[in-house]
């Protein structure tokens, strides 16, 4: 009962996005495939968030506000497919949103082709957004050989995800039961993307130094600004690197920040003294884990390390939330993140057979190939595309 379908960029009906967020959760509907470019996601944000909110691992950087600012403002993001796994068909009054899983496609012409999870500079982890009741029928649908050709070959890869979190594990259950399906993984080096997790005690602040944590939209975004008029006026922008320096990057972060605080998920906290900023930190994401996006401190003051002073505060104000820190500000944790990129493929079917079948299918997509929003072929991002 399950399929696969390719949209051709016409936008659902407006009320899907409510309706699918709305539906109760009915295990025995099937669960059906659909492709569209991220760029027309945006008619179904409801239950696109609606799913986020239940996700069997949150992950923010595949939130609604992050994503649709990506898409909009940074060319790295445009050619972004993403697969929907919806409870239910189209025509169906009671459709529901399962699964989320941004994707670019590789398309060969005898080779097999391969669905390669989004993975950018930006973005510090990898794992889809799966409703957590209904995961393994989701990865099932995902990776059947039978039902449809998405991990021929070199298969279906996911960037960064954790090996000890609650995808892995449902994945090796639905691999480990499946021989067609292979599972292997690639642990990222030590310099990279695993993160580790601030503990709550830094040293004593100097005498005059608050935590300011604007709440307000207003506010919030003023603290922002602050933000990155201090990293401008350090080492980044002194080199050209601050954000600031590129439009795209600013309007992406200005926008991302105002629709993940729109729904709680993004925080912005200043360290001050008086009304000089001496730090400043966004974190961005929902549940018992907040990742920091964007850190800075006062050069003037580094010598007492205002940032892990600022950072600290922050977790003693929300005790239950750790803050996920990039490598390179690996200091004095309580753990650590074991991050992997995950393989997952089928046996290559290489007879003449096969490969004729290929080329066949792969004179059929040159045809016919997802639109980009105004038009154009799906192919992943030229390498140092903003």
């Amino acid at each position: 009962m399950d399929r696969v379908m390719a949209l051709k960029g016409a936008p659902a009906a407006g009320v899907e996005g409510k309706a699918a967020s709305m539906a109760p959760h009915q295990p025995d509907q099937p669960v059906v495939i659909e492709a569209r470019p991220l760029s027309s996601c945006g008619d179904i944000v409801e239950a696109w968030s609606h799913l986020a909110a239940r996700a069997l691992e949150p992950n923010p950087f595949f939130e609604p506000g992050f994503l649709l600012a990506a898409a909009q403002h940074l060319v790295a993001f445009r050619d972004v497919t993403v697969l929907l796994a919806w409870q239910g068909t189209a025509e169906g009054p009671q459709r529901r949103l399962l699964g989320f899983v941004p994707v670019f496609p590789r398309h060969g012409f005898f080779l097999p082709d391969a669905l390669i999870g989004l993975s950018d500079r930006r973005i510090a982890s990898g794992v889809p957004l799966i409703d957590r009741q209904r995961a393994a029928a989701v990865i099932d649908t995902l990776l059947s050989p039978r039902r449809q050709r998405l991990i021929d070959g070199q298969g279906l890869v996911l960037r960064a995800i954790d090996r000890d979190g609650p995808l892995a594990a449902t994945l090796q259950e639905v691999a480990g039961g499946d021989r067609r399906v292979a599972l292997s993984g690639t642990v990222l080096p030590a310099g990279g993307m695993p993160r580790t997790v601030i503990s709550a005690h830094a040293p004593d602040n100097p005498a005059g130094v608050k935590l300011v944590e604007p709440r307000a939209q207003a506010d919030l975004r003023d603290a922002v600004e602050i933000i990155l008029a201090l990293e401008a006026s350090g080492a980044r922008g002194r080199a050209g690197a601050a954000t600031l320096h590129d439009t795209r990057e600013v309007g992406f972060l200005r926008a991302m920040t105002r629709y993940l605080a729109r729904g709680r998920q993004c925080r912005v906290g200043l360290l001050m003294r008086e009304e000089i900023p001496l730090a400043g930190a966004v974190l961005i994401g929902r549940g018992a884990h907040s990742w920091l996006y964007l850190a800075v401190e006062n050069e003037a003051e580094a010598h007492w390390q205002p940032l892990h002073a600022l950072l600290a505060a922050m977790r003693r104000a929300m005790p239950a939330r750790r803050i996920i820190l990039p490598a390179d500000l690996a200091w004095e944790g309580e753990g650590c993140l074991s991050l992997a990129d995950l393989h997952l493929t089928s046996g290559a079917r290489t007879t003449p057979r096969d490969l004729a079948g290929r080329a066949r299918e792969a004179i059929r997509r040159s045809l016919s190939r997802l639109p980009r929003g105004g038009g154009g072929g799906l192919k992943p991002p030229r390498a140092g595309a903003a």
